[in-house]
């Protein structure tokens, strides 16, 4: 009887083993794996997210969890080897299938949900919330301003001009500073933008948002199989570090980066083909990619980020021509030539546009007349707390925010490396030499003088930690990815004293330079400890890369400290409707479509909702300030306009406030402006409507105005006439 129960046993053993190995039944187990994945997916909706979101339950987030599910779920059945290889060479596809899915069902990871708990938070929708994640409150940069300047183009009386008067109420730049899409050849620096004109605003932020975090991906892995040699385990771990970085994903896939990353492999593919129809689209690509760079339109990043990226071109050129068999032709040259020529002829042409705007925003106070020297940069070891920061915010996690670098580590073995080895010189010096320099500028910094000639006196020690990590990656990739057998590095007995070393001396920086120590102790003992654990593993296994598998086990860890770091940051939501569809904005737009050249003001309601009615298209004077609007100011303040100029010349969020006082302009902050108006000199600026949380019929000039709509904290005044 125990013998035949043992064979039954093992008989049920057998096929089971039968059936779960990967080569068997594998249409059966991914039949199975989406069935799994959506009953899980409806289990968690109906109690893990039915706790943390417990507005509504929604189709979206089973959806989109049942794909998560899925998508772990097929690890189980395919060999990783050929999954991931698959995955590899049809990437370009999966790229496009992705962003079709998303521009199909109107995803974005905007944190405008926001607007919600300012504006009307009683008038409710499933369309104002989060389906994953949490909107950023910090992100006020992308949610309060650049989207609603993106929006407005759509519902302009001239949509996708170059010029607007809805910003600022006044005629405004749209394309240099307010990065808006522009019906104009020079939106081919702006491609990720093209979405909005050809889709309209709800499916154009889709493919906004997620296009350049496919272009991250996709340009980091190009990148990193070119710095490896190929190597696609290695190369699949760089991009993850890159793109899921903390940095890139609080200041959300920086332009800068990711353009000079395109372009790096563009240069590098011209290089390396022969098929004439290939050097034109890389050429393309390039002057594309140029165009781009040039666009973002802030120097702090594009000068840090332009040391690294000529290192970068420093070394191809030397690997291609030196090392490598490529020679220049007259027909790459006649190539190179026409681009160029391309670039120049479209730059003149943004400069014949956009010259007063240059020149405005040079010439302000802030941020134009800023001269830094460097020294002192707080977050070059935050990467340490970034881990924890998607889930208890620091006081400001985007400035707190860096690549996870490990800095200064990958620097100092990549001296030690090139010193044993004298190896791959081509590479290391280059990318040695920005190192240290950008190193030099974020710990001591540069004398005034050596700061203007290098100009970096436009850019902050903070900022450019940001391309000091992204330098620290390279070269940690590189390593990793050339390393070979009779490679000598460090003593893996010497290695556990340096491990611990450089945890101790990490945490004691990150301790010391995370700022506002006196308000907020945000490293307490369990992140130091926690932090300290993963931190210290992960580092013992760098220092130990001449060990295949421990490479392969750190590879893994690097995944995972940056997905957590940075994957939880941005939320996933649906549609612009928070801008269309709340009371107070189907008001205005009515109002709007009486009068479209109405001027209007948004009354004491705190500057994070100054700019919600310019996402409806409607002139509003004290929307952002994006390059000052003298003539407002001046207009306010008469003959004290040049005693008042250092308050008023900058960037600003422009406060304004209907008072019965004497009109008054105050700096708030360094780029935050009040305006306390009397009511009787409305007339001076032309206003006709007024946005308000505020109830004037309690304000002794409450008859000066005609209210005409008051719902759920909002009011919209008219302006009588003839109100002084």
């Amino acid at each position: 009887m125990f013998d035949k129960m043992k064979t039954i046993y093992e008989k049920i053993i057998n096929k089971f083993e039968f059936f779960i190995s990967k080569e068997n039944f594998t249409k059966t187990k991914v039949l199975l794996v989406i069935i799994l994945s959506g009953l899980l997916a409806i289990t968690c909706e109906y109690t893990i997210f039915r706790r943390w979101y417990p507005e509504f339950i929604s189709k979206n987030r089973i959806m989109l969890v049942s794909l998560m599910f899925a998508f772990i779920g097929i690890h189980f059945v395919f060999k990783l080897s050929q999954m991931y290889e698959f995955i590899h060479r049809h990437r370009y596809k999966i790229a496009c299938a992705f962003l079709l899915f998303v521009m199909i069902f109107k995803y974005s990871g905007s944190s405008i949900v926001n607007f919600n708990s300012l504006i009307q938070s009683h008038n409710d929708d499933t369309r104002y919330h989060t389906l994953l994640g949490r909107p950023r409150m910090i992100r006020t940069d992308e949610w309060a301003t650049s989207t609603t300047y993106i929006l407005s183009q759509d519902r302009s009386e001239k949509p996708f001009s170059y010029f607007s008067n809805v910003l600022r109420g006044t005629e405004t730049d749209m394309f240099t500073v307010s990065n808006a899409p522009v019906a104009d050849i020079l939106m081919l620096g702006r491609p990720f933008q093209i979405g909005f004109m050809l889709f309209g605003n709800d499916v154009g932020l889709s493919f906004y948002w997620y296009a350049r975090l496919t272009a991250m991906l996709l340009g980091s892995y190009e990148l990193c199989l070119i710095l490896t040699k190929r190597n696609k385990k290695i190369s699949l771990c760089g991009m993850i570090v890159i793109t899921f970085s903390s940095a890139v994903q609080w200041w959300y896939c920086m332009d800068t980066l990711l353009w000079g990353q395109i372009a790096i492999v563009l240069i590098d593919k011209f290089m390396n083909t022969d098929k004439k129809r290939n050097k034109y689209l890389c050429a393309l690509g390039i002057l594309i990619s140029g165009l781009s760079y040039v666009f973002v339109f802030y120097p702090a990043w594009q000068i840090s980020f332009g040391y690294v990226f000529l290192a970068m071109i420093v070394w191809l050129l030397l690997k291609n021509i030196k090392y490598g068999s490529y020679r220049f032709t007259k027909h790459d040259i006649a190539v190179v030539v026409v681009t160029l020529i391309c670039l120049v002829l479209l730059l003149v042409r943004w400069y014949n546009f956009s010259g007063n705007t240059l020149v405005a925003t040079m010439n302000t106070d802030y941020p134009g007349e800023r001269c830094e020297v460097g020294g002192g940069a707080v977050n070059l070891y935050s990467y340490f707390y970034n881990i924890f920061f998607t889930f208890e915010e620091y006081l400001n996690p985007c400035e707190y925010s860096s690549m996870l670098s490990f800095y200064p580590i990958p620097l100092i073995l990549g001296l030690i490396y090139v010193i044993r080895n004298q190896k791959d010189l081509h590479f290391w010096i280059p990318m040695l030499i920005v190192g240290g320099f950008l190193s030099i500028w974020c710990v001591f910094g540069f004398p005034e003088i050596i700061a203007k000639i290098t100009k970096m006196s436009m850019t902050t020690a903070e900022r450019v930690t940001i391309p000091l990590g992204t330098v620290c990656i390279y070269t940690l990739i590189y390593l990793m990815g050339n390393f070979e057998k009779d490679d000598k590095l460090i003593n893996k007995k010497l290695t556990y004293y340096l491990s611990v070393f450089s945890i101790i001396y990490i945490i004691y920086k990150a301790k010391t330079t995370i700022g506002y120590a006196e308000e907020f102790h945000y490293l307490d003992k369990f992140k130091i400890l926690l932090g300290g654990e993963i931190f210290l593993v992960t580092i013992w296994g760098i220092l130990n890369l001449s060990n295949k598998k421990i490479k392969n086990y750190t590879i893994y860890g690097l995944i995972a400290i940056a997905l957590i770091s940075g994957l939880r940051v941005n939320p996933v939501i649906r549609t612009t409707d928070i801008f269309y569809t709340k009371p107070v904005a189907i008001k205005m737009q009515e109002i709007k479509q009486s009068n479209p050249s109405a001027l209007w003001v948004v009354n004491d309601g705190g500057w994070y909702i100054n700019d919600y009615a310019v996402a409806s298209g409607i002139r509003t004077l004290n929307s952002t300030g994006v390059y000052p609007n003298l003539e407002l100011f001046e207009t306010i303040l008469g003959n004290k306009k040049e005693e008042y100029k250092k308050i008023y010349n900058r960037y600003a969020h422009v406060n304004f406030e209907v008072t019965d006082k004497k009109s008054d302009v105050e700096l708030l902050f360094a780029d935050n402006v009040a305006i306390k108006l009397n009511y009787k000199d409305l007339e001076k600026l032309n206003i006709e409507y007024i946005l308000s949380t505020k109830d004037f019929s309690k304000e002794t000039f409450s008859n000066k105005f005609e209210e005409i709509y008051n719902e759920d904290g909002m009011y919209i005044y008219k302006v009588m006439e003839g109100i002084d």
